[in-house]
């Protein structure tokens, strides 16, 4: 193997704070690595047979490297070449005009003024407002469930949508994809190929799908403001219940311990690579006296030293959250369920069986039942059931993710 010359694929480098991010783009498979391992790995790009590759490390920085763990890394990675295999060539990428139209300085503008209008409406006409109330668009229940389950779907898939068109402005071949939360299929728009680009231009992709939920909310607002006459319109009241929903996705994302979008911007800000993990396990290491909290191995873990760093801190952030979260849903979805249950109460309780009140909040309640009853039982038969023995498993690399 010392005369032996490697042929690679196209491989990006990208400083960070605690090494260079090396990638191949076609394939989303990147790798963290120090200076001298770059270096390595350059040398060995450019043609130098392994062991002379070797011997140059041992002069340069005066240890030994083994050579054959390196290379089957490489190989691991994909970033090595197969006997007669081609080198890859970059994916194509659609939409990027689009991209850079929907990002340029007039679109900035429209987005400006969409906000500021829907603002300046809420400050004067105060049904305008946020209110939990407004979710509530007409008399039926199951109406509202129906109407906003509808309605979620566009609103989400346009959030995701901007995540993927402010990547593919840079010519990064990002993608949407089918997901699941718990037993909910959700959208969600993978952004690995962000660590292709330095660190300032992740910024914006990452944010797009809050500025697309501010830029919703704010037309959805305009679009009930032009209905008011002698009062809110069937399509406003539907506008408005909307919008209240897209307000409780915008301010989840201010959960960072939840991986939210925010928290990819705070870890590419602080220049950390896994730092929920690292505090999560920092945590349990201070609370292993628990019950139930099992010690982690902190000597053996792989993180980096920025994450062991600022992982005491980010715990803080995380218990501080978990209490921020309990606070928002008393404030904002408490009234909701709250709402829901006085209503159905009132229309069993004193409804008349063979009135349409009675029936409604039945098929609600069903429609409840079925929500946070059957369907977590079908989702949890389907995680035991085994996967086919012909069906290989998906070993996928760092997936940079947006949330919903």
């Amino acid at each position: 193997m010392s005369s032996t010359r490697l042929e690679f694929h196209p491989l990006t480098y990208v400083p960070e704070r605690d090494g260079v991010t090396v990638g191949r783009v076609d394939a989303t498979s990147f790798a963290l690595l120090p200076e001298d391992g770059v270096a390595l790995l350059r040398r060995l790009a450019d043609g130098m047979p392994v062991g002379e590759a070797e011997q140059w490390y041992q002069r340069t920085f005066g240890e030994p490297v083994d050579m054959a763990d390196f290379v089957d890394t490489l190989r691991e990675l994909g970033f090595v070449r197969a006997d007669g295999e081609p080198p890859a060539t970059a994916p194509k990428v659609r939409f990027r005009r689009l991209g850079r139209a929907a990002f340029s300085p007039p679109a900035w503008a429209a987005y400006a003024l969409i906000v500021v209008a829907a603002a300046v409406a809420m400050v004067s006409r105060p049904e305008l407002r946020p209110h939990a109330s407004n979710v509530f668009f007409v008399p039926s229940l199951l109406a509202v469930q129906l109407g906003l389950a509808l309605c979620q779907s566009p609103a989400i898939l346009w959030h995701e949508w901007y995540h993927l068109l402010a990547a593919r402005r840079l010519g990064l071949p990002t993608k949407m994809r089918v997901g699941r939360r718990l037993y909910y299929a959700v959208v969600e728009t993978e952004l690995d190929a962000l660590l292709t680009v330095p660190a300032r231009q992740r910024y914006l992709p990452m944010l797009a799908g809050l500025l697309a939920d501010a830029v919703l909310f704010g037309a959805l607002v305009l679009v009930a403001w032009a209905g008011l006459s002698d009062g809110l319109s069937w399509p406003g009241r539907l506008a408005l219940a909307v919008a209240y929903t897209v307000l409780l996705r915008m301010s989840w994302q201010c959960y960072v311990f939840l991986r939210t979008d925010l928290y990819y911007v705070a870890t590419t800000a602080l220049g950390c690579t896994n730092l929920d993990e690292v505090s999560r396990a920092w945590l349990r290491d201070r609370l292993a006296w628990l019950p139930g909290v099992r010690r982690p191995d902190l000597a053996d873990a792989d993180w980096s030293p920025r994450d062991r760093q600022l992982a005491p801190w980010f715990a803080l952030i995380t218990c501080g959250g978990v209490a921020a979260l309990l606070i928002t849903v008393t404030l904002w979805t408490a009234p909701l369920v709250l709402e829901f249950a006085s209503r159905v109460f009132t229309a069993l309780a004193h409804g008349s069986p063979t009135g349409p009140g009675f029936w409604d909040s039945v098929g609600s309640l069903l429609l409840v039942a079925f929500e946070i009853v059957l369907l977590p039982l079908l989702a949890g038969r389907t995680r035991r059931r085994p996967a086919p023995a012909t069906e290989p498993a998906e070993a996928r690399p760092y997936a940079g993710r947006s949330a919903p």
